[in-house]
């Protein structure tokens, strides 16, 4: 980017000071030189390159580059580092890079304002050939500096990420997949139960409950010649009530102790409950 005509660094009194002095990148003290000027006569100034042939201006951060001149007495040494930590605080400009050009320090730019641009004044430090460290106000030329608002905005504000298309976000797809298919595992599991209880339903039903724990009390009402018979037959008929009332009546007399059983009967045979209770002591 070309300076502006007129301003400082072209004017008479930066003319003078060129043909004086010398760059601090590539100073190298003399013998007997050493402080002989004061470090007053040190300064510092960043110039924009000059821009290609036919290249458009930049706009609002795009990256630039730009030279520091550094003038001043042989010895002194500009510390770059001190330059790039100067900006790093300047919200209107950020150092992109930098690089070192016929003893000069050139930096690559990014400028957040848009028209012309005169960088804030930062403090950089330089080296002198006694080996103090002195602060020197760098002074800018003027930057141009392109605008990238559309036709009537008049603020820059930071690049929005892109707004997302509307419709359902793939982890809602995800889990309604999950979903659908424990549910359709749970349904699974249950018809094959159901299955499994309706064959025993339908083999029990082929035989008639009360039939079939009439002819059990029946086979045992002879009488056992042993004890231990006897308890037995008593046993047989104890499980012959309880089959009857868990296949005529589904009720869970087989896991269920006789007091249990009595408790919980059905409707229809609550009127029964003295002598089943009866029947169920004596077995």
């Amino acid at each position: 980017m070309r300076p502006r005509r007129g301003t400082p660094s072209r004017g008479i009194a930066g003319r003078a000071m060129a043909v004086a002095a010398i760059v601090l990148a590539t100073a190298v003290p003399a013998p007997g030189q050493e402080g002989a000027e004061a470090p007053a006569a040190v300064s510092l100034r960043i110039v924009p390159d000059p821009l290609p042939a036919g290249a458009a201006e930049p706009t609002v951060g795009d990256p630039v580059w730009a030279t520091v001149r550094a003038f001043g007495p042989r010895g002194t040494y500009l510390l770059p580092a001190s330059v790039t930590a100067a900006y790093a605080s300047r919200p209107e400009v950020a150092v992109l890079g930098s690089e070192r050009r016929d003893g000069q320090l050139r930096l690559r730019l990014a400028i957040f304002r848009t028209g012309e641009v005169v960088l804030p004044a930062v403090d950089a430090r330089v080296a002198t050939a006694t080996g103090d460290t002195i602060v020197v106000p760098m002074l800018s030329d003027t930057f141009t500096m392109a605008s990238v608002l559309a036709p009537g905005d008049t603020l820059l504000a930071d690049i929005k990420p892109l707004w997302p298309e509307p419709g359902t976000p793939l982890w809602v797809w995800a889990a309604l997949a999950a979903l659908a298919m424990a549910l359709a595992l749970a349904l699974l599991w249950w018809w094959r139960r159901r299955r499994a209880r309706g064959g025993r339903g339908s083999s029990a039903s082929a035989v008639d409950p009360y039939e079939e724990a009439r002819r059990r009390i029946e086979e045992l009402a002879r009488e056992p010649p042993t004890a231990a018979e006897r308890t037995l037959a008593a046993a047989g008929n104890g499980d012959a009530i309880r089959g009857y009332l868990a296949d005529r009546w589904n009720a869970p007399a087989r896991e269920r102790t006789s007091f249990e059983i009595l408790h919980a009967l059905p409707t229809p045979l609550a009127q029964e409950r003295p002598a089943l209770g009866a029947i169920l002591n004596e077995v």
